[in-house]
């Protein structure tokens, strides 16, 4: 407590009142009023039932004689501390499960499992970013060795390239991120190392983000491959291509560099798996794009990202699943490699209420990885981390255990050796999961083969109820975190709202209560499946040399405006990875254009360029359908480059192909609600029939404004096929559309077109929309088109301010 009087305050105020004054101060104020920092982060990682001492540093020149920390988890209770100089410490003796140790309001978090023991099952890992997000050594090693205590088999890490090599061809493997000490701290304890990066150095020519030039590209990352490798057990080849890390390019900007990578580190029988994808949403027309380009003849495995809720992953595991299966990998790795639920950002730890919420989310997408076949989990993340409003850390500020860690560790407990086969038949609308695991691989933690174990997930309920439980054998019942539960005397299981619980069985007693032929049950054993073996990755790898100044690109591919030159120039990179001189015959194919050009000369590890020249009037390009463009060397498919063009569509050639338009009423302003953060003031307007949203960001942070347009009631979209729409937007923005459900669960599809200032007509299918994580979580996982009844068009901006302006958006059936 601080207390501030001016000099002439205390001048007219009598001594003795001073003295009183400072008194009550002095006695109202906290009896502790010191900061602690704990000794190490180790210590909060505790043996249930067993004496345990937990110290920490006094920072600062507080003193005290006598305090109590307060502990509270199973029971809520004071325990005394021991004071020595300037180190405090509390002995504890915690039963399973989570605890927090609070003292002059700073908490600390307590998880009280034992250490892992048998074989670590490789399925869990974890998002550490150490090397970013955690400068203090202590910290960043205690968190590493916490991994390893409590089962944790991988972190992934971030590299960026121009720390390591911010000079062509001279390394500084340490920097001040420390990176070479994280990797090989992580090696020393047994914990792979999952690496990624997203960036060019500064010396490098890019094509927007990526890096010009493949050749040096492959080179470099072979030294890196080659000095730390053996730390590694996957290294991902950029991150989330399809969004900006990838500056919203096409597919055919990512492949070519992933795929020079991947040789040469194969050439150089570099061990470590290779993963592509890397995808920040599940994106169609960038996945098709990729695999045409060959991404997963060259890869490894395919890792993807989720921030959206529990219950949406089945339908997002089916999506990559069905892709690959369509693209002939249907039993390709595939690895979650970020997946997190974030809590609000401005304190050191989060509020309890919302501590549990990320707690069940991230768990229980853990549980859903597991049985739809995930190779690998990795929950997001590790330390603590703010991002814009949210905070993602499963540790607090100074490294002490979160819920979310907490009940992750409990899931590591629970299902390691253990595979999936079904789920427990309880009809219960309160109850929306029900996965069966096996123990199949010896492990102390699961202590009967002849046990199953149920991981049961609710739904939101207004109140606590008793559930009536199969009237199988129970052997035990724990909680998220680990804590032993009791059931009534009539066999009910006491279940709150949103949380989860682990139910063991006699395997015997409950088999005629299990349901086999789930839908996560087909995604398991897809995963099973043989592997696809691919030739050699071949040394040549075309590129097309994007001129943003002829056109524009979106993550769906190139659109050619109308008043563009005819032929339209394109220009073709051909690099030779190889250290021999080598020849090469190219095709063009589009429509009915076949073209070739012989004997494109090309120097060892050099490239050479094409230009091919594309007949514009062969080919339609006012629809705004999507049309191919393929480039093949040698007569080799899987050496072909496939690039996605579509021709500025204008409004007359959209609508040739639509039947039974309807015009929805934008310049009814009623309709509209709006739909920003407090930093944006956006005024919505309408003049000569056009729609227009002016919007201006105060300050920094999360810049998106997505008005809503409420439909009419005799609007269904379940009778159309789609939108159609015809928008301009100034301002360096993103702009995308949104269908609303009923319930709030929302439905995105963008950026659908360049922010440039001109008119662009967008012909968008209900198809291609998929689920946003940011909005509330759909019930049934699945885009209801019939329970839609707000549609909107937005943007996220990069600028402070951006104009949207709308002419028309109509209703459309095929």
């Amino acid at each position: 407590m601080i207390c501030t009087y001016t000099y002439t305050k205390i001048k007219t105020m009598k001594m003795k009142q001073f003295l009183i004054i400072l008194a009550v101060l002095f006695l109202t104020a906290p009896l502790f009023a010191v900061t602690l920092k704990p000794e190490n982060v180790e210590q909060f990682f505790v043996a249930p039932d067993t004496e345990s001492i937990i110290r920490f540093q006094i920072v600062g020149d507080g003193k005290t004689e006598t305090a109590e920390f307060r502990l509270s988890g199973a029971e809520t209770k004071t325990i005394p501390a021991v004071i020595d100089g300037n180190i405090i410490s509390a002995t504890v003796n915690l039963s399973r499960g989570f605890w927090e140790l609070e003292l002059d309001k700073q908490r600390f978090g307590i998880v009280s499992l034992p250490a892992f023991k048998g074989k670590p099952d490789k399925f869990f890992a974890i998002d550490g970013a150490l090397s970013w997000l955690v400068r203090d050594d202590q910290l960043r090693n205690g968190l590493v060795k916490s991994a390893k205590r409590n089962g944790i088999t991988m972190i992934r890490e971030r590299l960026s390239w121009n720390d390591i090599e911010s000079k062509p061809n001279q390394f500084q493997w340490e920097t001040g991120r420390r990176y070479d000490s994280v990797r090989k701290l992580c090696k020393e304890q047994g914990i792979e190392i999952l690496d990624v990066f997203h960036n060019a150095p500064n010396w490098m020519d890019t094509i927007e983000k990526y890096p010009s030039d493949l050749v040096k590209t492959a080179k470099s990352w072979n030294t890196v491959a080659n000095y730390w490798n053996t730390a590694w057990g996957g290294f991902e080849i950029w991150n989330e291509p399809e969004i900006g890390f990838g500056a919203e390019l096409p597919a055919d900007q990512y492949v070519p560099m992933a795929r020079a990578i991947a040789y040469q580190l194969k050439q150089s029988n570099i061990p470590t798996p290779l993963f592509g994808g890397v995808m920040s949403h599940f994106h169609p027309i960038w996945l098709k794009n990729a695999a045409e380009n060959g991404l997963l003849h060259d890869v490894d495995g395919f890792s993807f990202h989720s921030y959206d809720h529990a219950p949406s992953l089945e339908k997002l595991i089916g999506n990559y699943r069905n892709f690959l299966k369509e693209s002939g990998y249907e039993s390709i790795p595939l690895w979650l490699t970020e997946c997190g639920h974030a809590w609000k950002r401005g304190t050191e730890r989060p509020l309890p209420d919302q501590d549990l919420v990320s707690a069940v989310d991230i768990t229980m997408k853990g549980v859903e990885s597991r049985c739809c076949g995930v190779e690998r989990y990795f929950p997001f993340v590790y330390p603590y981390y703010d991002e814009r409003e949210k905070n993602f850390g499963m540790t607090d500020k100074l490294g002490t255990p979160c819920r979310s860690i907490a009940a992750y560790i409990q899931l590591i407990h629970v299902l390691s050796g253990s595979e999936y086969v079904g789920d427990l038949k309880i009809e219960d609308s309160a109850v929306l999961r029900t996965r069966v695991f096996e123990p199949v691989a010896f492990n102390s933690e699961i202590n009967d083969r002849n046990e199953l174990v149920t991981v049961l997930y609710t739904g939101t309920l207004p109140q606590p109820k008793s559930l009536k439980l199969p009237s199988g054998n129970i052997k035990k019942v724990e909680s998220l975190f680990g804590e032993p539960l009791k059931l009534s005397d009539n066999g009910e299981l006491l279940i709150r709202s949103n949380s989860l619980y682990y139910i063991w069985f006699d395997k015997a007693s409950i088999v005629d209560y299990l349901k086999i032929d789930t839908n996560a049950m087909k995604l398991y054993q897809s995963a099973k499946k043989p592997r696809k073996r691919n030739d050699k990755i071949p040394a040549v790898v075309l590129r097309f040399q994007y001129d943003k100044e002829k056109l524009a690109a979106t993550p769906d591919g190139y659109f050619i405006s109308l008043d563009i030159e005819n032929p339209l120039p394109m220009k073709f990179r051909v690099f030779n990875l190889d250290q021999n001189e080598n020849k090469y015959n190219l095709r063009f194919e589009i429509g009915s254009i076949t073209e070739t050009q012989n004997e494109v000369v090309v120097g060892g590890h050099g490239f050479a360029d094409v230009i091919w020249n594309l007949p514009l009037e062969k080919i339609k390009i006012s629809t705004g359908e999507l049309q191919k463009l393929r480039v093949t060397v040698n007569e080799a498919k899987n050496r072909s480059l496939v690039l996605n063009l579509r021709g500025e569509a204008t409004w007359d050639g959209v609508m040739s192909g639509a039947k039974n338009v309807y015009e929805l009423p934008i310049n009814d302003l009623s309709r509209w609600q709006k739909n920003a953060p407090p930093i944006c003031i956006s005024e919505i307007e309408c003049n000569d029939n056009i729609w227009r949203m002016t919007a201006t960001f105060n300050k920094e942070g999360d810049r998106w404004v997505y008005p809503r347009l409420k439909l009419p009631d005799d609007v269904n979209l379940s009778n159309a096929s789609g939108i159609i729409v015809e928008a301009r937007c100034n301002g360096d923005a993103l702009p995308r559309f949104f269908l609303f459900e009923e319930s709030g669960a929302g439905y995105i599809n963008g950026p659908i077109f360049k922010s440039d200032g001109n008119w662009h007509v967008i012909k968008l299918s209900f198809t291609q929309f998929q689920h946003a994580g940011a909005t509330r979580p759909d019930e049934n996982n699945q885009l209801d088109l019939d329970r839609v009844n707000f549609i909107s068009l937005g943007v996220n901006s990069k600028e402070s301010k951006c104009v949207l302006e709308i002419k028309k958006i109509v209703v459309y059936s095929n």
